[in-house]
C-alpha cells in the first residue's frame, strides 16, 4: 500500500529528470519562436538602413562579386548622401585580380577601394572568427587597433566564447577601416538562427558582431561592461538622453534575436543599384552633359538623402544567385544580413530579451508536475482526470507565456510541458492498470483528434498502430478559405483561434459523417481521406458529397454570423468568437471553401517515427488533390474541383459540368476539371437546361468553334451572372481564341494553351 502511494510522487522526479535532457535538443528553441510571437514586432528604425546587393543590382551592374571599384563608389556617395556609418558584410579576405577599363587599360579594383577607405571615416568591414585560421602579427596588430572593443569593463565573464583562428578582411583594406565587427553566425541544430555573439573573444581581446560597432559610435561610444548575464552600455546616448543600455544574454552568453514580425523585403531597405546609380549619372552627365540625366540625378539623390542621412547601412547579399540564406520563424528563405540589421534594430531601440537560467525551468517543471500528479490522484471521474490534466497543463504553459509577456524573460517551456505530459500520461495509465474501463477511455479520448474509425482499429488490433502503410484506392481532399490572410490582418490570435475552431468543426463533422478521416489541419486548411482506414467502395461519391454539404453549410455559417454580429452577444457564446463575427461583417468578409479532390492509389497508414507517428496519406494522387483545391482560383468556381478519375466514380447521382482539359503545376500529364453542382434529386429542370447548353459551349470550343462557344457562354453568363467561370471563358475567348491567339505566358492570365495538345497549362497553384 505504501509503494502504491508513493510511486505516483516519484514520477514527477523522474519525468522532470528525463525531460532535461531536451535541453540538449532544439525544442526549447522552438518553443521560444512560438512565445515570441506574441511579443510587439521589434521596431523598423529609419536610421537603419538595409542596403541590399539584389538581382537588380547583379542585372544593372555585374555578376557576383561585384568589382570592388563598384563599393568604392558607393562608400563616397553614400558619405556624400549623411550616411552615419556604413558596416559592410562582405569579407574581402582576398585581394581582387586587375581588370581593364572602357579604354582597354588595366587598372586594380582593389587600389580604387583602399584609396576610398582612406578617405572615408564612417565605413566599416568584416571579418570572420574561427577556430583554424592564424594569421601574421602584424595583422593581429592591425586587427586589434581597428576592430577590438575599446572603452571596455569585464566583470567576471566566463561564458563569452573565445575563437583561435581569424579570417581577416585584407590588412591594406581593414588598417583605413572605422572599425570591423565579426560575421561569425552559427544557426542552432535545425538551421534556425536565433542567436549570435554580441561580443567574441580572441587573442586576448573583445571583439563585436558586425553591426555593433557602427552601433557603438552611433550611442556614442559608451562604456562597455561585460557579465555573464548581461552586457551593459554606460552612459549610451539614445535620443538626446543619456542612460545605461543593459542587453541581456541567454544562458549561452549570446545575443537572442528579435526578428521584425514581417519578410526581409519589408525591411527598411534599399538597393545597392540605386545608390550605384547616382554615381553612374554623375559620370553620364561629365560625358553627355546635364540635360539628358538632371531629372533623375536629382530626383534619386534627394530620395537617397532623405532615407540614408545619419542612417546604418549595412551592405550584404540577398541575390537569388548567392547562398547567404538562412531560417528564422517568419522566412524559410532569409538573407542573412538581415540578422546583422536586427541586431542593429534591436540594440538601438532598446528591444531585447533574455532567458531565465535552466535551473529554474527545472524547478518550474518539478512544482508543476507534482500538481498535476496531486489533481489526477483527487479527481476520481475518467473524464475529470482528462479535463483536470490537460487544463494544468494548459495553465502550466500559460504562466509561462505571460511571464514573457511581462518580462521578455524565457523560462525554458520544453522541461515543463513535456515532464507535465509525462507526468500526466503516466499517472492516468497507471490508474488504466487498476480501472475496468480502460478500452473506454482510450475511445474518449483519442477520438478527439483522430477519426473514430481509426480509434476503434487500434483498440480492437493494438498490433496495427505501428509504422507502415498500404496501397489503396481511396480519395483526397483539400480544402482552404479563400483570402483567410485578410482575416488573419484583422483579428487579434485569440478572436481568429475561436473563428477557426469553429469552422473547423463544422466542417470537420460534416467530413467524418460521410465515413471520412481527418488527416491534417494546417491552418485554415483541411485534409482528410475517405476510403481508408476502412475500405469504401463509393469513397469518391462520399468525399464529393461531404464537399457540396461543407459549401451548403458554409452558406448558412455565413448568414448565421451576419444574423449574429447584427445582435447582443448570445449570453453562451465566447466572446472572442463573437468579436470575430462582429469584426467580419464590419468588414464585409465571407467565408468562401475551395476544395479540391481526387481519387486513386494512394498510400495509407502510420507515419513518423516508433515514438511519434501520425495516420496520414501519402502519394502522388495526394498532391493532385491539393493543387486542384489552388485551381478554383484560376477558374473562379463555386468552390469545388475534382478530377476525370473522382468524376468517373460519381454516376449519375451527382450533377457536374466539364471544364478544361489542363496541366496543374508540377504534374505533366494533362487531366480534364470538372465542377461539383448539386445532387441531381436537389435540381431542377432550368439547371438541367442550362447544363445541356454549358456542355455544347465546350464541344464548340473542343471543335475550334470560338464564335459558337462564346455566343453560348455569354448566353450563361448573361442568365446567371453570379455564375464566374462562365464570365472566365467569355473574357478567355474575347481576349484571345476569337481573334486566333492562345493565351502565352506574359499575357499574365495564369495559364498557358498548348494548341497541340489541346490543353491548358496553369502557371500557378
Amino acid at each position: 500500500m505504501i509503494k502504491r502511494k508513493v510511486i505516483p510522487f516519484l514520477v514527477p522526479i523522474l519525468s522532470v529528470g528525463i525531460s532535461s535532457l531536451l535541453f540538449f535538443t532544439t525544442l526549447d528553441a522552438k518553443l521560444s519562436d512560438l512565445f515570441q510571437r506574441v511579443l510587439p514586432s521589434t521596431q523598423i528604425r529609419d536610421d537603419v538602413i538595409m542596403v541590399g546587393i539584389d538581382d537588380y543590382t547583379i542585372e544593372n551592374i555585374a555578376s557576383f562579386p561585384l568589382p570592388r571599384n563598384i563599393y568604392a563608389d558607393c562608400i563616397s556617395v553614400m558619405e556624400e548622401l549623411g550616411a552615419d556609418s556604413i558596416v559592410f558584410d562582405l569579407t574581402f579576405s582576398d585581394k581582387a585580380p586587375a581588370s581593364v577599363d572602357d579604354n582597354f587599360q588595366p587598372f586594380w579594383p582593389d587600389d580604387a577601394l583602399e584609396s576610398s577607405l582612406q578617405k572615408s571615416k564612417i565605413t566599416y568591414l568584416s571579418y570572420i572568427l574561427d577556430n583554424k585560421t592564424d594569421v601574421d602579427e602584424e595583422t593581429k596588430k592591425i586587427l586589434r587597433e581597428t576592430a577590438s572593443v575599446k572603452n571596455l569593463e569585464v566583470a567576471g565573464d566566463t561564458v563569452t566564447q573565445e575563437y583561435t583562428g581569424v579570417t581577416p578582411t585584407l590588412p591594406d583594406f581593414l588598417q583605413y577601416a572605422a572599425g570591423a565587427g565579426s560575421v561569425s553566425t552559427d544557426p542552432d541544430n535545425d538551421n534556425f538562427y536565433r542567436r549570435v555573439n554580441a561580443l567574441a573573444k580572441y587573442n586576448g581581446e573583445y571583439y563585436g558582431h558586425l553591426s555593433i560597432p557602427a552601433v557603438l559610435k552611433k550611442l556614442g561610444n559608451p562604456k562597455v561592461i561585460v557579465e555573464n548575464r548581461k552586457i551593459t552600455l554606460e552612459n549610451a546616448r539614445i535620443g538626446g538622453a543619456t542612460k545605461n543600455l543593459v542587453i541581456p544574454r541567454g544562458n549561452d552568453g549570446k545575443f537572442i534575436l528579435k526578428y521584425p514580425k514581417m519578410q526581409f523585403n519589408d525591411y527598411n531597405y534599399i538597393s545597392l543599384y540605386d545608390i550605384y546609380r547616382i554615381a553612374q549619372l554623375r559620370m553620364y552627365m561629365q560625358e553627355d552633359g546635364e540635360e539628358a540625366y538632371i531629372d533623375e540625378y536629382t530626383k534619386l539623390y534627394n530620395e537617397l538623402k532623405s532615407k540614408l542621412s545619419s542612417a546604418i547601412c549595412i551592405i550584404g547579399t540577398c541575390a537569388s544567385s548567392t547562398s547567404d540564406y538562412g531560417v528564422n520563424q517568419y522566412e524559410a528563405q532569409y538573407p542573412l544580413p538581415g540578422v546583422h540589421y536586427t541586431v542593429a534594430n534591436q540594440i538601438l531601440n532598446g528591444d531585447f530579451v533574455g532567458e531565465a537560467p535552466r535551473w529554474v525551468s527545472v524547478l518550474y517543471a518539478l512544482v508543476f508536475a507534482l500538481f498535476v500528479v496531486f489533481v489526477s490522484n483527487l479527481i476520481k471521474s475518467t473524464f475529470g482526470k482528462i479535463g483536470a490534466g490537460f487544463l494544468t497543463i494548459c495553465v502550466s504553459s500559460a504562466i509561462l507565456l505571460l511571464i514573457y509577456r511581462g518580462t521578455k524573460i524565457y523560462v525554458g517551456e520544453a522541461v515543463p510541458l513535456i515532464s507535465a505530459l509525462i507526468t500526466y500520461i503516466t499517472t492516468v495509465v497507471i490508474g488504466f492498470l487498476t480501472a475496468s474501463k480502460d478500452k473506454k477511455f482510450i475511445t474518449n479520448a483519442f477520438s478527439q483528434c483522430l477519426s473514430k474509425d481509426v480509434v476503434n482499429q487500434i483498440v480492437a488490433n493494438p498490433d496495427s498502430f505501428k509504422l507502415g502503410g498500404e496501397n489503396r484506392e481511396m480519395t483526397a481532399i483539400f480544402t482552404d478559405i479563400q483570402k483567410f490572410s485578410s482575416f488573419s490582418e484583422l483579428l487579434t490570435a485569440s478572436e481568429l483561434v475561436a473563428l477557426l475552431n469553429y469552422y473547423l468543426t463544422e466542417m470537420s463533422d460534416i467530413i467524418m459523417e460521410e465515413g471520412g478521416t481527418i488527416d491534417k489541419y494546417e491552418g485554415d486548411a483541411i485534409i482528410a481521406l475517405v476510403g481508408a482506414p476502412l475500405k469504401m467502395e463509393d469513397h469518391a461519391r462520399r468525399a464529393v458529397k461531404a464537399a457540396l454539404k461543407m459549401k451548403q453549410s458554409e452558406k448558412l455559417m455565413n448568414a448565421k454570423i451576419k444574423e449574429i454580429a447584427s445582435q447582443p452577444k448570445p449570453p453562451e457564446m465566447d466572446e472572442n468568437l463573437y468579436s470575430a463575427f462582429k469584426i467580419m461583417v464590419e468588414n464585409g468578409k465571407k467565408i468562401f471553401t475551395r476544395i479540391g479532390i481526387n481519387s486513386g492509389e494512394m498510400i495509407a497508414g502510420y507515419m513518423g517515427s516508433e515514438n511519434k507517428k501520425n495516420y496520414t496519406m501519402m502519394g502522388n494522387n495526394v498532391n493532385l488533390a491539393s493543387r486542384l483545391e489552388g485551381v478554383n482560383k484560376q477558374y473562379s468556381t463555386f468552390g469545388i474541383l475534382v478530377s476525370e478519375a473522382t468524376y468517373r466514380q460519381l454516376g449519375e447521382e451527382i450533377l457536374c459540368r466539364r471544364l478544361d482539359k489542363v496541366q496543374v503545376v508540377n504534374v505533366n500529364t494533362p487531366l480534364t476539371l470538372y465542377e461539383p453542382l448539386v445532387l441531381k434529386k436537389d435540381s431542377n429542370e432550368k439547371l438541367l437546361k442550362y447544363l445541356a447548353v454549358w456542355e455544347e459551349a465546350m464541344k464548340n470550343f473542343d471543335h475550334e468553334d470560338y464564335a459558337a462557344s462564346l455566343e453560348k457562354f455569354k448566353s450563361l453568363s448573361f442568365e446567371n451572372p453570379h455564375d464566374k467561370v462562365a464570365a472566365y471563358y467569355v473574357k478567355l475567348l474575347e481576349l484571345f481564341f476569337v481573334k486566333g491567339q492562345f493565351p502565352k505566358e506574359e499575357d499574365d492570365f495564369g495559364v498557358v494553351y498548348n494548341h497541340a495538345l489541346k490543353c491548358f497549362r496553369l502557371l500557378s497553384k
